[in-house]
Formats: structure tokens, C-alpha cells, sequence
């Protein structure tokens, strides 16, 4: 999957393969850009069979066959997931293929990484790194952390549905960011963007961004109704919770986190000198040493479960999700 970076105008690319070879286009290649990001709730509204963005892509002058363009800044304004038309025409006739493109948010930054391991920026520079190596020792980082964690440091836009359990509080698998719209038994109970609440509770997101509960305070309990010769509604005699055991709760919003926390950007950094390592051919296949003659491999039990750094596995632990079944 090819990838750019949030807030940046970076390039993607692609190749045209015609009868099993690489091969140019006639003339022109035009491209469309469809914006296919999951989001539910989001105003306006995600149409994926609208173009976002309509160009002619750069022929790579020194790439028989190979064609490039750039992604706006308005279009790499977060995480996003795009489809990408390339139109073009070989020996007279019409062809496209498709491409798809995801928006990322690195984990750390990469200037800083560059100064922490060393590297060079100079191309006579022995440490010296392309800035397309170090955008693969991030990803390479980054796929690692996802992993080894449970979870994604950035935000997105997702849906997850989970069971009430009888009480104020709903548990949530994943950080909530902010929350878009809330379904009990897949009737809409709250949608924050059109400011509508069909029920009789405040809702927010849980101090940890793990769960949503709700806020009693401007609630009237039954004993206030009673004083002034009102009926109690029926929603006050729910005593074991707003969120009813065994309902069914949609949840539509976006999750993540705002800001990479610290240990997982210096994690980052670690797992992109450990991409650089010259022993990364080794300890990729879980080897712990490799030796000759009387020497035997020894493989290193941690490594089928971390990441390969026992640094890192420490600096990540804080935020290690629990394994559980997401229905």
C-alpha cells in the first residue's frame, strides 16, 4: 500500500504494465482522485465515486514507463484512504488501471530521528539515508508498533459496535478522539455534528478516550419530578445504568490520538536504526546469534513475542491493548 505523509505535497507513483512489460504511454496520462475513506459521519459527506482531484501525471524521465504526480496539501489534510484512476492510451488504445494511497501520520519526526541515529544527510556522508529509506524504516517502525500494541498512535475515522453492560460507563476497544454519532439497538440516540440527543443524557468520552459515559448532574432524578407534581419519566427507572445490559451500542467517531506520546516516538526511532542494522537480516528470522564451526544459532524466545528490542518492548508496554473479541 502506498503511503504519504499528512501536511505534505508528496508524490505517488505508479507503472504501466502492457503485455507484460513496462512500457510508456502514447502521450498524456490523466489522473483522477477518488477519496474512499470510511467515514461515516463526517460533514460533508465521503462520495466515493466523486473525484476529488483530476491532473496529468509527470513522466520519470530517467524510468521507461513510470509516471508520478502530487498530492495537494488540501487533500493530505489527515488521515485519509484514496483510489486513484491513471488514464492513458497504448498503440491507440484506451487503458486505466487503479492505485490506492492512504494518508498517514508518522510517528515520529524525521529530522529528528536523523540526528538521533546519526545519519547523514550529505550523499557523500558514509551514514548517508535517501529520504525514501527513511520513509521505509518509518513505515517499517510505525507497522511494528501497530502490532506489537493494539493500536494506532494517529486519527482516524471508524465504527465499532460493543454491548452495554448495565451501568454509566460503556468500555470502548480503541481510544475515542471524538465522537460523531451513537446508535442504541441501531436507533440514533446522538449525533454531535447536527446537535441532535434523542435521549435523556449527556454524553463524553471517558477521561482515558477508552469509554463514554454519561453526566448526571443536569439529570432530574424522580424525587425532583414528584415535588412538582410531575411523572417521572420512564428513563429514571433504568437504576442499573444508561447503557442497558446486552444492548447493542454503534459507535461512530473518530478514534486515535491527536499527539504521538513520547515513548512511542523515541520506540519509533529505535525500530528505524534497528530497520539500518546490518544484522537486520538476522534478527527479522528471530535469530539471537549466529556463529561457525562449534558455534550453534540460538534463537531468542522474546523475539516471537516483541519487537525485537527489549527497549522498545519496555517503552510500549504502558500502552499494550488487551486482546478481545470486537463484534
Amino acid at each position: 500500500m502506498a503511503e504519504v505523509y499528512v501536511d505534505s505535497n508528496s508524490i505517488t507513483s505508479t507503472k504501466i504494465i502492457y503485455g507484460g512489460e513496462i512500457v510508456d504511454a502514447d502521450g498524456a496520462v490523466m489522473v483522477t482522485v477518488f477519496d474512499i475513506t470510511e467515514d461515516p459521519a463526517v460533514t460533508p459527506a465521503v462520495d466515493p465515486g466523486t473525484s476529488v482531484y483530476t491532473t496529468q501525471a509527470t513522466k520519470t524521465e530517467t524510468d521507461i514507463g513510470s509516471y508520478k504526480i502530487n498530492i495537494p496539501y488540501s487533500l493530505a489534510n489527515r488521515s485519509k484512504n484514496f483510489k486513484i484512476r491513471w488514464n492513458y492510451s497504448i498503440n491507440g488504445q484506451a487503458h486505466q488501471h487503479y492505485t490506492t494511497l492512504d494518508v498517514v501520520k508518522p510517528y515520529c519526526n524525521l529530522a529528528e530521528a536523523i540526528d538521533d541515529l546519526g545519519l547523514g544527510t550529505d550523499p557523500s556522508d558514509p551514514n548517508y539515508k535517501s529520504y525514501h529509506e527513511l520513509v521505509m524504516a518509518e513505515k517499517y517502525a510505525r507497522k511494528i508498533i501497530d502490532e506489537f500494541t493494539g493500536q494506532k498512535f494517529a486519527t482516524y475515522d471508524d465504527v465499532h459496535i460493543v454491548y452495554g453492560s448495565g451501568s454509566d460507563i460503556l468500555p470502548l476497544p480503541y481510544k475515542l478522539n471524538t465522537l460523531h454519532e451513537l446508535y442504541q439497538n441501531d436507533v440514533l440516540i446522538v449525533d454531535t455534528i447536527n446537535e441532535i440527543n434523542n435521549w435523556n443524557f449527556t454524553t463524553r468520552i471517558s477521561e482515558t478516550g477508552f469509554g463514554l459515559r454519561v453526566d448526571r448532574q443536569s439529570t432530574l432524578d424522580n424525587t425532583v419530578y414528584s415535588a412538582n407534581g410531575m411523572v417521572p419519566p420512564s428513563i429514571n427507572d433504568s437504576y442499573n445504568g444508561a447503557f442497558i445490559k446486552d444492548y447493542t451500542y454503534r459507535v461512530q467517531g473518530r478514534f486515535g490520538w491527536d499527539v504521538v506520546p513520547d515513548q512511542v516516538e523515541q520506540a519509533c526511532i529505535q525500530l528505524m536504526g534497528q530497520y539500518f542494522a546490518k544484522d537486520r537480516l538476522w534478527t527479522d528470522r528471530y535469530l539471537k546469534s549466529v556463529s561457525t564451526f562449534d558455534w550453534d544459532f540460538e534463537y531468542a524466545d522474546a523475539a516471537f513475542t516483541g519487537t525485537g528490542s527489549s527497549y522498545v518492548d519496555k517503552l510500549l508496554s504502558p500502552y499494550v491493548l488487551t486482546n478481545m473479541v470486537i463484534i
